[in-house]
């Protein structure tokens, strides 16, 4: 005890030394304690556990010592990270596995959250976002005028609605998005133009000046870049118009594109005055202090008004303010939140592989702790080497993970899901690198906690002996490894039972019947301007002339125009049904209508329930016609025979102008696979009186294929009308796939993350298999020895890992039946607790289960017993 008291005080006051200097000598006066203790007789366990005593433990000393030198914490962790490092390089397998399973899972994660930092957590980019509403519904503009002027709630309010220009400067027409505005919507925005001016009040009247605002990609691209563009002239649909102004690059539309922005009174002077035109986009600004609340109360005041006024076209109607935000995100959120839940999920798997990576390293480098352990070295200083090795290990797969999420971010865009049309690239800002440390260092530290504590338990005695393999896993580490095992399992379940339900829900979307057939069929779209075709018979001229020189086309079957199915594109009108009772002004029937010209039913191949198609003597100056669809006649006259029945628009003070239903056409799919067939009127542009209607989409059926065509028709529109632009050129079924993107979208993710979780549970089931064959080496040969055949060895190793992933099976089926209920929104015509899907995935993962169990025990089988033995 004297020689231990001496040497304590020689090392608190000698001059200070380096760290590892001091290892060293303490590392040699215990060595030379334990090496006399041995020469006396003593075993080495003994001796090492007495001299241990004596010494009062080393890692106490060193502690003392470097309190007394003054070496740091700091400076110890830096040591620690550096011994981590090292120890890491010299094992670069295990090091490049724990890496790759960490980036993908942490990588996923944030490819995930940076979608929903740009779309969901990110503020607007307009001055105080928190003041900003929309309405649910769009309105016309002289509702919003009466709102603006009646309410007292609102600093300022405006409205848009985004129409096809054609804009003709160098070159070839080009189709652009005007964005048709009330004066006040940029005050509402709080935006200003970069250079020059907004329209002003005095210019948004019926006749005002033809001036426009530019955006800064039309500026660029169209313009330019001209800094002396004020004042100058552009043709758009004709018209000429003068440029005042120019927006900000970071400047767009909450909702849609705009290129150049326009008064509506100027652009649309038809649609501007009627209140029944309900087609703006309308957005709001608070006054400061005021709540939701208080201002959809002030509106709710002045909506009664009009509707008592107007009851054709405001009766039932009602103007619901939400936050513009909320808006925007509305469709897409629960969507983005159900994903990043699933891909949460990924990353639970992925750290349970990492933490039993974790555990098969402490348990290969059992020996080596224990000697550290026997040379004094505390639990806690054993657990404070393992943490700092696994969380290095979690920040080098979170920066790895940044890689893969930036690649991830790149195929996101590229699938174009609907809610990301508006970026061209997912920025990674400050808050996802914090959400990368955060993770790495949150996934370092908890799954690398229980791993460093299991290893730093153990017998040191057995440890140390000469040659003595460490047979046991230990009852707590082999707890901790099955219950990893089974919850990757349960979670790659879930995973699976969703993106099961979605892929079976996409594939009965993709089967619908469209109610048309869009085989070689192409699409394109045209506007005539007004300027040219104001009225309806030079409308009308233009549509047969350019249908008569396609149909000649070699290689055309026939072709038309109309509004074309699954687009969305229609009119709503109100209806009124001779011989039936009037009803109340503003309650008649609305339904879609959609005009057309050439042969639409025999092109789209959509079949004539009852009566007949239009003919070549149903035209101008005959008597109207109409054909509609099942669903009109299944609402509006069941039991009866349609033909012949007269219908017509509700039009209030007017003389009616009746249609005479001539057919009956099965229903089509107008608005998209997934939504139902409403009622619907079919009626001639040849017949109608509405010359508003100024666009068209061509829609030409082709015998050859459509790519060859497309040079050929540009020509025959061009030879026309040199300045119509023509854009949107389609095959029908592009627009098929384009109607089910969001659907996709959803599905190939959830199936990506889910076939991912497949993997690595895989994985993790293999390589708990594996290590387990390894460690049961002696055990297995042993029992061959005794005579056991093969098929004793296979149920000895096969059954724990079998057993593991039926518990995790049985308990991810009620994970799925509680958890993918949230998907009812995503899924189309299917439960979410469909049965065959849960069966069909749980048997899915019960096959890999198997084969990742059975690799390892066919490896055991090659065991020799006398090899085995001879290993021990």
């Amino acid at each position: 005890m004297l020689h231990d008291l001496m040497f304590r005080l020689r090392t608190l006051f000698r001059r200070p030394a380096a760290e590892n200097e001091l290892d060293d000598e303490l590392r040699f006066h215990l060595e030379r304690q334990i090496a006399k203790y041995v020469s006396s007789g003593m075993r080495e366990e003994e001796a090492t556990r007495r001299a241990r005593l004596e010494f009062g433990g080393i890692d106490q000393v060193k502690d003392e010592c470097r309190e007394a030198r003054g070496i740091s914490f700091l400076e110890t962790l830096v040591q620690d990270l550096r011994y981590g490092a090292r120890t890491l390089l010299r094992a670069p397998a295990f090091t490049a596995c724990a890496v790759l399973t960490l980036a993908l899972g942490i990588g996923a994660n944030t490819a995930i959250f940076s979608v929903v930092n740009s779309v969901l957590l990110n503020p607007l980019p307009y001055p105080n976002p928190q003041e900003l509403l929309a309405a649910r519904q769009n309105d016309s503009r002289p509702n919003l005028k009466d709102i603006q002027r009646q309410t007292s709630s609102f600093a300022a309010s405006g409205g848009v609605n985004i129409e096809p220009m054609d804009f003709t400067g160098n070159g070839e027409p080009v189709r652009i998005h005007a964005a048709y505005v009330d004066a006040g919507l940029l005050q509402t925005l709080g935006v200003q133009p970069m250079l020059g001016r907004w329209i002003s009040d005095d210019e948004d009247v019926k006749g005002g000046p033809g001036n426009v605002v530019v955006s800064y990609p039309f500026w660029r691209d169209f313009l330019g870049s001209d800094v002396h563009i004020l004042g100058k002239g552009i043709r758009l649909s004709g018209n000429s118009y003068t440029v005042i102004g120019v927006m900000p690059s970071d400047f767009h539309l909450p909702k849609e594109p705009a290129d150049v922005f326009v008064s509506l009174w100027v652009a649309y002077p038809e649609a501007a005055p009627f209140r029944g035109v309900h087609f703006m986009h309308t957005y709001w600004r608070l006054k400061p202090g005021v709540t939701l609340a208080q201002a959809q109360g002030d509106i709710a005041q002045v909506d009664r008004r009009l509707a008592e006024q107007f009851p054709d076209t405001e009766k039932a109607r009602g103007t619901i303010l939400i936050p513009l935000h909320d808006w925007l995100v509305g469709n897409i959120r629960p969507a983005l939140l159900i994903l990043f839940g699933a891909v949460g999920l990924v990353l639970l798997i992925a750290c349970a592989n990492f933490a039993m990576l974790l555990m098969a390293r402490a348990v290969a480098r059992q020996r080596e702790l224990m000697i550290r352990a026997s040379l004094g070295a505390r639990n806690s200083r054993l657990i404070r080497q393992r943490l700092t090795e696994s969380t290095l290990l979690s920040l080098v797969g979170g920066a790895v993970g940044l890689l893969v999420a930036k690649l991830g971010t790149m195929f996101l865009i590229a699938l174009k899901p609907a809610a990301l049309h508006h970026f061209h690239t997912i920025p990674m800002d400050a808050r996802v690198f914090a959400f990368v440390f955060a993770i790495s260092l949150l996934t370092g530290l908890l799954f690398g906690l229980l791993p460093a504590w299991s290893a730093s338990r153990g017998d040191v005695a057995e440890a140390l002996r000469e040659n003595q393999r460490v047979t046991g896993i230990g009852r707590s580490r082999s707890f901790l490894r099955s219950f990893l095992i089974t919850a990757e399992v349960a979670l790659a379940l879930i995973l699976l039972a969703g993106a099961g339900l979605l892929i079976k829900g996409f594939l009965r979307l993709r089967s619908v019947n469209p109610g048309f057939n869009p085989a070689n069929v192409m699409t394109m779209y045209l506007q005539l301007p007004a300027t040219r075709y104001p009225e309806i018979p030079s409308q009308t001229n233009f549509r047969r002339d350019l249908l008569a020189r396609i149909n000649a086309l070699p290689g055309v079957e026939t072709a038309m125009i109309s509004d074309i199915p699954l687009s969305g594109n229609f009119v709503d009108h109100r209806v009124v049904i001779d011989g039936r009772p009037t009803p109340a002004v503003g309650t008649e029937p609305e339904v879609q209508t959609l005009a057309v010209m050439g042969d639409y039913f025999r092109l789209m191949q959509i079949p004539i329930r009852a009566g007949r198609d239009f003919v070549a003597t149903d035209r101008e100056g005959q008597p109207l016609v109409a054909v509609v669809n099942q669903a009109f006649v299944s609402q509006y006259l069941p039991g009866q025979n349609p033909i012949g029945t007269r219908i017509d628009w509700t039009r209030t003070g007017e003389r009616h102008k009746w249609m005479t239903i001539i057919g009956v056409a099965a229903d089509v799919k107008q608005s998209g696979l997934n939504q139902p067939v409403d009622p619907a009127i079919y009626s001639l542009f040849s017949q109608s009186d509405e010359q508003w209607r100024r666009w068209m989409t061509l829609v030409i059926k082709s015998r050859s294929p459509i790519a060859e065509l497309v040079e050929d028709v540009k020509k025959q529109v061009w030879s026309l009308d040199s300045q119509i632009p023509i854009s949107d050129i389609q095959s029908i079924d592009d627009l098929t796939a384009v109607s089910v993107a969001q659907q996709r979208f959803n599905m190939l993710l959830l199936g990506i993350f889910a076939a991912l979780a497949l993997a690595l549970a895989g994985v993790g089931i293999y390589g708990m298999m594996a290590y387990r064959v390894n460690q049961r080496t002696h055990e297995i040969g042993v029992y061959v020895a005794l005579g056991a055949q093969r098929r004793d060895v296979l149920r000895l190793v096969m059954k724990e890992g079998v057993m593991l992933a039926l518990l995790g099976i049985v308990l991810g089926l009620a994970g799925a039946i509680a958890l993918t209920r949230v998907m009812v929104s995503l899924l189309f015509d299917v439960k979410p607790t469909d049965p065959p899907t849960l069966i069909g995935v749980a048997l899915l993962l019960g096959a890999v289960a198997l084969l990742a169990c059975y690799i390892p025990a066919r490896r055991a089988l090659g065991i020799h017993p006398m090899a085995a033995l001879r290993c021990e």
